[in-house]
C-alpha cells in the first residue's frame, strides 16, 4: 500500500515539473510593412480569452505563462489579424498588413449620403471633361442631350438662360430647378464660367432630393467649381468660335404670290382687284431680321498649391451674337 502511494506521488511530481517545463514567456515587437512599430496592438492565446497583452510605445510585447505549442493571434484596427504557431519559441516578431477592403461607392446627397446602387438612374454626373467638350455662353447649354430626363432649350437670343426641365412640369411654382454651386443655393449659373466647373450632378428621383425639401421639387443640379491640386501647378488656355443661324424658316410667300391669293380673296368677297401701283417691294422679312450669329469662348485659368497655400484663378471672356440682328452679348469673368 505504502509502495502504490509512493509511486502516484512521484507520477504527479513528474508531471507539475513537465507542465512547468512546457509554459514558457514570449516577447516580440510588432511593426507594419514600413518599419513603423505599431503600439496597442492585441496579442492574446488562442483558445484562451484571458490569456493576453497589448504592445506598449515601442511595439513590444511580453506574455508569461504560455504554452510551448500554443498559437497567438495578432491584431490591430486597420491591419489584417494574424496567427502565429509558437512550436516552442519564446520570440517573435510580426510585421502587419494593412487591411483594404473595397466599399460600396458613396455619393453625398445635400447633407447626407446614400450608396449609388441605391440611387442608379436618379443621379446623372457629368464629367468636365464632357462639359469642356460643348464650350457655350451658359453652362446648361453643354449638358443639352447629355442627361436622360433633362430637357435643355436654347432660345438662340444672346446672353439668355436656356430653358431646362428635370423630369418636365411637376410642380404650380413653375419647373426652374434649384442649383446648389459649392455648397450655396442659387437661382441661375449664368454668372459661372463653363471651363471653371469640376462636375455636375443632376437629382432626378425624390429619394435623392427629399433633403432639400419644397425647392428640390423641380430637381436639383449640384455644381462643384474647380479646385487647386495639391503639388501641381497647372495653366489651361481655352478658345473656340462658332457659328449659329436659323435653319427652319416660316415658308412665306413672295410679293407676286401675296397680290394673287389678296385678289382672289377680293373678288371671292364681290370686290374689286387690288391696285399695287405703288407697291412694288419683294421682301423677306425674316432674312431682313435673322443674321448669322458669330460667338467666341476664351478661357484662361492658372491653379497651383504647395505646402501652405494654394489658388485657383480664372479668366473668361465670351461674345456672342444673337439670332436676331442688333443682339449682342459680351461677358467677363472672373473667378
Amino acid at each position: 500500500m505504502k509502495k502504490n502511494l509512493l509511486i502516484t506521488c512521484v507520477m504527479l511530481l513528474f508531471a507539475v515539473v513537465s507542465m512547468a517545463q512546457n509554459k514558457i514567456t514570449v516577447s516580440g515587437v510588432i511593426a507594419d510593412k514600413v518599419g513603423e512599430t505599431v503600439i496597442g496592438a492585441s496579442v492574446r492565446v488562442k483558445g484562451q480569452e484571458n490569456m493576453g497583452t497589448i504592445t506598449d510605445i515601442d511595439g513590444k510585447y511580453q506574455l508569461s505563462g504560455v504554452p510551448a505549442n500554443a498559437t497567438l493571434v495578432f491584431s490591430y484596427i486597420g491591419m489584417k489579424e494574424q496567427e502565429v504557431v509558437l512550436n516552442g519559441r519564446s520570440t517573435v516578431n510580426v510585421t502587419m498588413e494593412e487591411d483594404s477592403q473595397l466599399i460600396d461607392e458613396v455619393i453625398v446627397v445635400g447633407y447626407g449620403s446614400a450608396k449609388k446602387r441605391d440611387l442608379t438612374g436618379s443621379i446623372v454626373t457629368v464629367k468636365a471633361a464632357e462639359i469642356a467638350s460643348k464650350p457655350s455662353v451658359n453652362p446648361l447649354a453643354s449638358i443639352q442631350g447629355k442627361v436622360a430626363g433633362v430637357q435643355v432649350v436654347n432660345t438662340g437670343r444672346a446672353g439668355q438662360d436656356p430653358e431646362i426641365r428635370v423630369r418636365g412640369t411637376n410642380s404650380i411654382n413653375g419647373y426652374t430647378p434649384l442649383y446648389v454651386v459649392d455648397g450655396l443655393f442659387t437661382d441661375n449659373i449664368n454668372y459661372l464660367n463653363t471651363a471653371d466647373i469640376e462636375s455636375m450632378e443632376i437629382l432626378k428621383d425624390p429619394s435623392s432630393l427629399a433633403i432639400f425639401g419644397v425647392r428640390g421639387a423641380n430637381g436639383v443640379i449640384i455644381i462643384t467649381t474647380k479646385k487647386a491640386k495639391e503639388g501641381k501647378t497647372q495653366v489651361n488656355i481655352n478658345g473656340s468660335v462658332g457659328w449659329k443661324t436659323v435653319t427652319d424658316h416660316v415658308s412665306l410667300t413672295n410679293a407676286e404670290q401675296f397680290k394673287m391669293l389678296y385678289n382672289e380673296q377680293r373678288m371671292n368677297q364681290g370686290g374689286d382687284p387690288y391696285d399695287y401701283t405703288v407697291w412694288n417691294a419683294d421682301t423677306d422679312w425674316q432674312d431682313e431680321m435673322f443674321q448669322t450669329g458669330f460667338l467666341t469662348n476664351n478661357t484662361v485659368s492658372i491653379m497651383a498649391s504647395g505646402e501652405r497655400s494654394k489658388f485657383y484663378l480664372g479668366l473668361g471672356y465670351v461674345m456672342e451674337e444673337g439670332s436676331i440682328q442688333s443682339e449682342k452679348l459680351n461677358k467677363f469673368t472672373v473667378n
